[in-house]
């Protein structure tokens, strides 16, 4: 999704004014068209930066156009103000933004331009030569001097391309260095100052996106609901609007680990951070999503840096103690401590840590006693110190200068309150979130009393709470398996743990395949086809080499092919696929209105032979060997933008296709201590003809590039070769399984 920048600046033809330096030859009359150098010379450079452009007259509304100005002023994630000249629009306009955001706006100005007034002129400015956009009545020397400039740019309209290339990069570089300071003079020297919160604002455009957001929001929950990750991947890179985009994509994050998608998150997460480099809650998650993919180092790195920004911030006891704790988990829980007594040794020698989670949990509830799971917390980790014989006097004592000693009785008393009437109102609610984490929380008081029966059946009831996610069951698991690890309550605790982990095995959602087989091919060349790519009189060559390629792959019933099913060769590859025993998926894309009004039958086929054939692929069976998935119903009705709705939907329909062909092949984590990663494979099977048509979402060449990418896990790339006189299937790669994994989505998200 592009950075939006909203461009300032005079319009038509303006003045100069007093302190534009023009030459002495130059007549009085000169104007400058500002028009022009939007057109030519900033809309272009910051296309190139990698920016939509908009100006207040760029779009044709009905509405009052002040009002979609000032809704980009507060929104837009750039605003650039050209102030070659003093117009007081500009300028104005200029300090709404400073007003309203820290960041996000750079100055530009003709090099002619005189000295700027005192409010802006120690702000950086970028210049630009105006010379191509002055007009005035030398008419025939302007001309001249425009014509050979325009030779020079191969553009023919006097802006050098040297000129856009060069804006563009400081706009490139200037975008990455205004993430690390205060912009706006306003925020500058006003620290402490907080920038304006525009997500109720009421106008219809903003009503609009927040009712675009809403649906993708339903479509991340489905996803995550029918434990379908691909589609959550495929969202987090088509989210509908720009506006909220790190709100957006955090969601999309933390779907992804409820469905314990670790290597997925990380990489929304890191996206998530990029937008916002002040989201508190994706830094935790990254970290604690970083320490589950045992990278230990890492996630120790992302908790010590969260504690030195936070560490002073009192609203942020429940978040500080959450790291003391991880921190304290990873100081011991490490390969070189394989006994339960080393681990112990380590656990007191690093109980400091516990000891400032514990205060720091005790703080957040003392400041809110709703927050129960931060009081429990704190006295989950009181038991465990006592139990590897921290002494009491340590922990309860007052921590820190402004510390007070911690009352945990009183604690327990009000958690236990708390968790049970949130409970009984998660229950009449239906919030089955809620539920799980107030069950578990009393089932943990039982625990710490020695009520051990109890406590197991508190267990059992969580594990059977509707909709409980793969992420919960994990975390429940993880806490359990530290009581095992430091050898406290075992007997009862094992039992606990081996039930947590037959549930998260059922709901793991990963794929049981053995391969996953990802397939794609052209559709057959319509009669006068300039560009030849797939002959119907080499439909059989094609099959056999399908066949050729499955049965080396030795695929059966216990793996999955997945394919479009939108042309021939999807129904030939899908047609065999049935006939060795393969489960198939069809990943079918529904028309847009446009092509909906082109195409009396979708998808278009060359017959109406085609069209019996792919009907009698899409009839359901009862022996779940066929899975028919539509796009619009998993990722929600296509949002045009800039580019056509076809253009879109087709794009979107391909990062489908392999997204869920990574994600069912993507190690997902098994329960138990090794976190052993799935044996299942990915394998390509591509009809190509060589050749890169990058405008043509339908191409070969981004689906063997992207399968290529999926490196690190056995697998298989073979390409079926259109350029020979006959198909000839050619292997194009292979992978085998390194024993340090990579994310399986690098290029993915």
């Amino acid at each position: 999704m592009q950075p939006r920048a909203f461009v300032v600046m005079p319009f038509g033809e303006k003045s100069p004014g007093r302190g534009f330096r023009l030459p002495r030859t130059a007549p009085k009359q000169k104007r400058i068209n500002f028009d022009r150098i939007y057109r030519k010379l900033l809309k272009p450079a910051l296309e190139k930066a990698g920016y939509e452009v908009a100006r207040a007259d760029s779009a044709a509304n009905a509405g009052d156009i002040r009002t979609d100005m000032f809704f980009e002023l507060v929104t837009a994630d750039l605003v650039v103000a050209d102030i070659s000249i003093l117009n007081p629009n500009v300028y104005y306009e200029l300090g709404v933004r400073h007003g309203v955001c820290p960041r996000g706006v750079f100055l530009v100005s003709a090099s002619a331009a005189g000295a700027a007034p005192f409010d802006v002129a120690p702000d950086r400015r970028f210049t630009y030569d105006a010379s191509c956009f002055v007009a005035g009545s030398d008419r025939h020397g302007a001309k001249k001097q425009r014509h050979r400039a325009g030779q020079q740019s191969g553009n023919g309209d006097g802006t050098s391309r040297a000129e856009v290339d060069r804006l563009a990069k400081k706009f490139r570089d200037a975008s990455t260095l205004d993430q690390q300071a205060a912009g706006s003079p306003v925020y500058a020297h006003l620290p402490g100052l907080k920038s304006v919160n525009w997500d109720h604002i009421e106008t219809s455009k903003a009503k609009y996106f927040n009712a675009l957001q809403s649906d993708w929001m339903d479509c991340v929950k489905v996803a995550q609901a029918n434990g379908r990750p691909g589609d959550i991947v495929t969202l987090a890179r088509n989210a509908p609007t720009r506006l909220h985009e790190a709100r957006i994509l955090f969601e999309a994050a933390i779907a992804l680990i409820n469905l314990c998608r670790y290597a997925a998150a990380e990489k929304v997460l890191s996206e998530v951070i990029r937008l916002n480099p002040e989201h508190t809650e994706a830094q935790l998650n990254l970290a604690l999503v970083t320490a589950h993919l045992a990278s230990t180092d890492a996630a120790e790195h992302r908790l010590r840096t969260i504690l030195k920004q936070h560490n002073a911030d009192p609203r942020a006891d429940d978040l500080l103690g959450q790291v003391f704790r991880q921190l304290w988990r990873l100081s011991w829980h490490v390969k070189q401590t394989r006994t339960v007594s080393e681990r112990r040794e380590k656990a007191v020698e690093a109980s400091q840590l516990a000891i400032s989670a514990i205060h720091s949990f005790a703080r957040a509830h003392r400041t809110n006693p709703k927050e129960y799971f931060a009081g429990f917390n704190a006295l989950i980790l009181d038991f465990l110190l006592r139990k590897i014989h921290v002494p009491s006097s340590e922990i309860h004592k007052g921590y820190g200068p402004q510390a007070s000693a911690i009352d945990l009785k009183a604690i327990k008393s009000l958690v236990r309150y708390t968790a049970t009437s949130e409970q009984q109102r998660a229950l009449e609610n239906g919030d089955y979130v809620k539920q799980f984490w107030c069950t578990t929380t009393l089932a943990g008081l039982l625990l710490i009393e020695g009520d051990e029966k109890a406590a197991l059946n508190k267990v059992y009831e969580a594990c059977a709470i509707p909709a409980a996610t793969s992420y919960q069951l994990q975390t429940l698991r993880d806490r359990l398996s530290l009581l095992v690890d430091l050898g406290i309550r075992t007997r009862y605790v094992r039992r606990a743990l081996e039930f947590v982990e037959r549930t998260l095995e059922e709901k793991i959602g990963h794929c049981s395949c053995e391969r996953v087989v990802l397939w794609h091919g052209y559709a057959i060349d319509p009669p006068g086809c300039h560009h030849p790519r797939f002959a119907a009189n080499r439909e059989k060559e094609v099959a056999a080499q399908i066949r050729k390629a499955l049965r080396h792959w030795r695929v059966g019933e216990k793996d999955l092919a997945i394919c479009g099913g939108m042309n021939e060769s999807d129904i030939i590859f899908a047609e065999v696929c049935e006939e060795m025993g393969v489960r198939i998926r069809l990943m079918l894309r529904d028309p847009t209105e446009a092509e909906k009004d082109l195409a009396a039958m979708w998808p278009p086929l060359a017959s109406a032979t085609w069209r019996e054939r792919l009907h009698k692929l899409r009839i359901r069976d009862d022996t779940k060997q066929k899975q028919i998935w539509i796009d619009t119903e998993h990722l929600g009705p296509v949002r045009g933008g800039d580019e056509r709705p076809a253009d879109i939907s087709a794009r979107r329909h391909k990062e489908w296709l392999i997204n869920t062909a990574m994600m069912e092949a993507s190690p997902a984590l098994k329960p138990g201590k090794a976190m052993r990663p799935s044996a299942t494979t990915l394998h390509g099977l591509f009809l190509w003809d060589g050749r890169r048509k990058p405008d043509d979402p339908n191409d070969s060449f981004d689906f063997v590039r992207e399968v290529e990418r999926f490196d690190g896990y056995q697998g298989e790339v073979k390409v079926i070769d259109l350029k020979q006189d006959r198909a000839q299937l050619k292997s194009f790669s292979s992978h085998k399984r390194s024993a340090e994994p990579r994310s399986p989505l690098r290029a993915a998200v």
